[in-house]
């Protein structure tokens, strides 16, 4: 029987030297988290452009997001317990450096097929710098001043958003899509140096080694489940293909699960799942994605079919949430401090509830004004539940498996939102069809085009109060404690 770390209370930090030093590794980790997500928006937008340069397929283009997502998501968690591992610093740099090595692979590459390879091996990259950077910024601050700093740093997440689809098609416009790969390269090179100045050396566990079964099985589960969650609309989702490739992900996941409980040196130690905060916390964030995620793929849908509007008009509708997001998230965080996780949190989900209520009550005709407001009251309602409940489980683990904890944060995003789109893009379909009478979706007529968005908005109603519930009633009240000093961020 292995022996197993308390969980439930954080460790004791010790105060650092510097008291600027928690904002010296904010710098260099909201510079990574800004990169990687500003890149996403680059890319996305030079997607039409590469496809014509390499006549290649839309179902083979797509691979070049899909390839990156996968390798992301796949090896979250084992990016996360190598940092805990090897130290938190030095993982998170070599992402850096890695990213900008493999962003000059793509600005190269001679075909699809090697942008494609040269994409997932910046997601892995990627993974190295998403499940290390919000650990980095939690470690540092205290726990008084927590929720402010992961505001912060929702921030960050959120202009880069924002920015990425301006700055890649300026980008791609002005001197072709290679660049908006290269552009990452002398931000990766300056952040890896001055990371390396700025940033102490972190402490590692000692004589454990890595999981390196439990990471390849993690890469396998998370892979083939994302797999046949993206492609089974395109390949039917009773197909043997779709209902082979999820099974594959499951089996991966349960045998995941076996060999963690029987390692001695986990990478995931699910004894952290015992403690009510931890789990109740990552659960109602896994609802709060798959509420909200179907918003983004549905919109455009909505704005294009049911209200007429040109391609170049709706993305300006979309920056919506991403804004308010920007703008609340500090805000947030300071409220957390102050108000506690499960008020502020309840009033989030009650928020995304009523703007998802008034997306379900759409026009048919008219302005847009009724779609923005309601927007606008979602990014309120997720910037309230959010920034809290991400805090709250740092709150519930201790700091030496951050590492962990930031990835399954990660992890446990990418999959409710995957999940929840692909629910929601199923169901929608399979509404409106019926409400049609049959044949293509994108040629039913208004009002059964509405019965599928109500459907979908309807639902995210409903999984917003299934959050509400986990997050005020199912999760604990806090536990008062002897307010913790300032920590060192994992820095000797």
């Amino acid at each position: 029987m292995r022996a197993s770390p308390t969980v439930g209370a954080p460790s004791a930090p010790v105060p650092p030297a510097d008291p600027t030093y928690k904002w010296k590794a904010m710098i260099v980790a909201g510079s990574g988290i800004f990169m990687v997500t500003l890149d996403g928006g680059i890319v996305n937008v030079a997607l039409p452009a590469l496809a014509r340069e390499f006549d290649a397929a839309l179902t083979l283009t797509q691979w070049v997001v899909l390839g990156y997502v996968l390798a992301v998501t796949g090896l979250l968690l084992p990016a996360g317990r190598l940092a805990d591992l090897r130290g938190r610093r030095e993982v998170f740099l070599s992402g850096f450096a890695a990213f900008g090595v493999a962003s000059v692979l793509c600005g190269l590459a001679p075909s699809m097929g090697v942008l494609i390879a040269a994409r997932v091996l910046q997601g892995a990259a990627g993974a190295l710098i998403q499940a290390n950077g919000s650990p980095l910024i939690a470690a540092v601050f205290p726990t008084s001043e927590r929720g402010r700093a992961l505001g912060l740093q929702g921030s960050v997440v959120s202009i880069g958003l924002l920015s990425g689809p301006v700055v890649g098609g300026f980008i791609t416009q002005l001197v072709g899509w290679r660049w908006a790969f290269y552009v990452n390269a002398p931000v990766a090179l300056l952040a890896t140096v001055v990371g390396l100045r700025l940033l102490r050396r972190s402490p590692r566990a000692k004589a454990q080694p890595f999981d390196l079964r439990g990471a390849v099985l993690m890469v396998a589960g998370t892979g083939a489940t994302l797999v046949g969650v993206t492609q089974g609309s395109d390949w039917g989702w009773d197909s043997p293909e779709t209902l082979a490739t999820i099974g594959c992900g499951v089996a991966a996941f349960v045998a995941f699960v076996v060999a963690q409980v029987r390692t001695a040196s986990p990478l995931l130690d699910l004894v952290l799942f015992r403690t009510p905060a931890f789990a109740a916390a990552l659960a109602s964030a896994f609802l709060m994605f798959i509420t909200i995620s179907p918003v983004i793929l549905m919109v455009p849908f909505y704005l294009s079919l049911v209200l007429h509007l040109p391609a170049g008009e709706i993305g300006t509708r979309l920056i919506v949430i991403p804004a308010i997001s920007a703008a609340m998230a500090p805000v947030c965080g300071v409220l957390a401090d102050r108000m506690g996780v499960r008020t502020l949190a309840g009033i989030g989900a009650t928020v995304a509830a009523v703007g998802l209520s008034m997306l379900v009550a759409l026009p048919v005709s008219g302005s847009t004004w009724p779609l923005v407001a309601a927007l606008a009251v979602i990014g309120v309602g997720q910037s309230l539940f959010l920034v809290p409940n991400n805090s709250s489980v740092y709150g519930a683990a201790p700091r030496e498996r951050y590492g962990v904890v930031g990835a399954t944060i990660a992890l446990n995003r990418n999959m409710a939102q995957s999940l929840g789109q692909a629910i929601a893009g199923a169901t929608w379909t399979v509404v409106v069809r019926a409400a049609s009478g049959g044949g293509s979706e994108l040629d039913a007529p208004v009002e059964a085009l509405m019965v599928g968005f109500r459907t979908v908005f309807g639902t995210g109603v409903a999984c917003a109060v299934v959050a509400f519930i986990v997050a005020v009633i199912v999760r604990p009240a806090p536990i008062a404690s002897t307010p913790a000093a300032p920590a060192v961020g994992g820095a000797r």
